[in-house]
């Protein structure tokens, strides 16, 4: 469940006006104690609904809540702990300042990445989903490793197959990239600072440029070894079925 981006964390003292029509200040104290237990045994995000249902209340006081709890731990410099909002929920994490200590347990990495990393991660991100040749035509150079590298790292998935002969996997990013980022959803990805072709914008998504860039995905495929299904019967192969 996506929380408002326009909402901003406020403290009990800015909540507690809009509380005697929800719920009483000692029931919304119970809800901010209930909602750290909760979120301290999931290790996942927890969507705003399932909140609302496991409090026992409504949307509105789940998010006033969860926005309560976030300015406390946002706001106590002794505190290691902060609430992360994402599209699909809340989840419970560590601040940066302690990420040094987090490192000297066994078993425990904080993700690090490499500019080849990066710049590898930022294509998929701004053009998934994506196959892997697409990737290595984008970059100029063989992505193998690299991929396999965030894979591991979680930080992009195998979201499918591209529909054309050999059907290559497609590439996505995951939940976790997100998060590392500090992203609530993709929609935040900064706009790249570079001029974007007319063809590329919804305006000029006509008939024209469409077949246009459907050659071009063609020639694409046909580079690569793929041969694209086509979408529609040609007129041979109409005639042959009549």
């Amino acid at each position: 469940m996506h929380i408002d981006n326009d909402l901003t964390p406020l403290s009990k003292e800015e909540l507690m006006p809009d509380l005697p029509n929800l719920v009483s200040e000692a029931d919304f104290e119970s809800m901010c104690a209930a909602l750290d237990g909760l979120l301290l045994l999931q290790n996942k995000p927890i969507g705003l609904e399932k909140l609302a249902e496991i409090l026992n209340t409504n949307i509105q006081t789940v998010e006033k809540v969860v926005l309560s709890r976030k300015s406390d731990f946002d706001n106590d410099e002794k505190s290691g702990l902060q609430i992360a909002i994402l599209e699909t929920g809340v989840q419970l994490a560590t601040k940066a300042k302690v990420s040094q200590f987090i490192q000297r347990m066994d078993g425990q990495k904080l993700v690090s990445l490499s500019l080849p990393a990066l710049e590898t991660l930022s294509v998929i991100a701004f053009k998934q989903p994506i196959t892997k040749a697409e990737i290595d035509a984008i970059r100029g150079v063989n992505c193998d490793g690299v991929v396999s590298t965030l894979l591991e790292k979680k930080l992009i998935f195998v979201s499918g197959e591209k529909q054309v002969i050999g059907k290559p996997r497609l590439y996505s990013t995951t939940q976790d990239f997100l998060f590392y980022f500090g992203m609530k959803s993709l929609k935040e990805l900064p706009i790249p600072s570079i001029d974007i072709p007319a063809e590329l914008t919804p305006e000029g998504q006509t008939k024209e440029n469409l077949e246009n860039s459907a050659l071009d995905e063609k020639e694409f495929n046909e580079s690569q070894g793929f041969m694209t299904i086509d979408r529609e019967m040609s007129e041979e192969d109409e005639n042959w079925e009549n």
